[in-house]
């Protein structure tokens, strides 16, 4: 049986349907909702593919930053969004200098949306350079997929008892959900939510309301077997470009 968990969507903002917006209809009703009321200064979204949440930033940020690693969404989405500015690139590299450049700039970051590298390892990478870099006013961040194993347990590898700053955590803001968009038995979507704020002084204890179902969910779901066997994923990328064969996680690299 197909399913978009996605659609239908009725809402007051003015969807483009020619973007592709991999998200759930409850998690788009609430980065419009999110958004709409921090109306943020300075809003980054690492991680854009085809732009489906990039036009909820650019409807309600004042200025928008989109990192991708691949050349992809500048080269497809420049022209529909011009004023965002788009940096191509490993986020690790990239963000600690753009950080810099927005102080120096005198502007404010307010929000930043992580959907990007989907690994436990690249999760805690984004974390580390968004945390730990001395923001002097609050922002709210969003990470996307949090629902699934490997950025679960990127969220939540994090010391944030390092992080003083940090005022809130809450693993399932939104929940994922089991068998998402067809991806037999895989566990996707959801939104973890940090808040950070510089003049907080008190370490946050991290918050899980949907704890128990991703237990259970867990124990069903494809993940028991996949995630012990992802050290091998760069063999099967080896092989299957020996082979021709397309990958379906090339469409994160070139699409049209």
């Amino acid at each position: 049986m197909k399913s978009n968990i996605g659609v239908p969507f009725f809402t007051d903002f003015s969807v483009d349907f020619d973007l592709e917006w991999q998200m759930s209809r409850a998690e788009k009703y609430c980065l419009i909702n999110l958004l709409q009321n921090i109306q943020p200064s300075v809003a980054i979204e690492i991680g854009t593919y085809k732009g489906g949440s990039l036009q909820v930033l650019n409807k309600f940020a004042k200025e928008v930053y989109s990192l991708d690693i691949s050349k992809a969404p500048k080269q497809f989405l420049a022209p529909k969004f011009p004023t965002v500015h788009f940096k191509v690139g490993d986020s690790l590299l990239i963000l600690p200098d753009l950080f810099m450049e927005i102080e120096k700039e005198g502007k404010k970051l307010e929000f930043i949306l992580v959907d990007g590298d989907h690994t436990t390892k690249g999760v805690k990478r984004d974390l580390h350079s968004i945390l730990s870099y001395p923001h002097k006013n609050p922002i709210t961040i969003i990470l996307h997929d949090s629902f699934n194993p490997q950025c679960r347990a990127g969220i939540k590898g994090i010391n944030y008892a390092q992080y003083p700053q940090v005022k809130y955590v809450e693993l399932d803001y939104i929940t994922g959900s089991f068998w998402h968009n067809n991806t037999y038995r895989e566990m996707w979507g959801g939104f973890a939510m940090i808040q950070f704020d510089p003049t907080n002084t008190n370490p946050a204890s991290i918050m899980g309301s949907q704890e128990q179902l991703f237990k259970r969910a867990y124990l069903s779901s494809m993940h028991l077997i996949k995630d012990r066997f992802q050290f091998l994923l760069p063999l099967k990328s080896w092989l299957y470009k020996k082979l021709g064969i397309k990958h379906r996680t090339d469409m994160y690299e070139n699409f049209d």
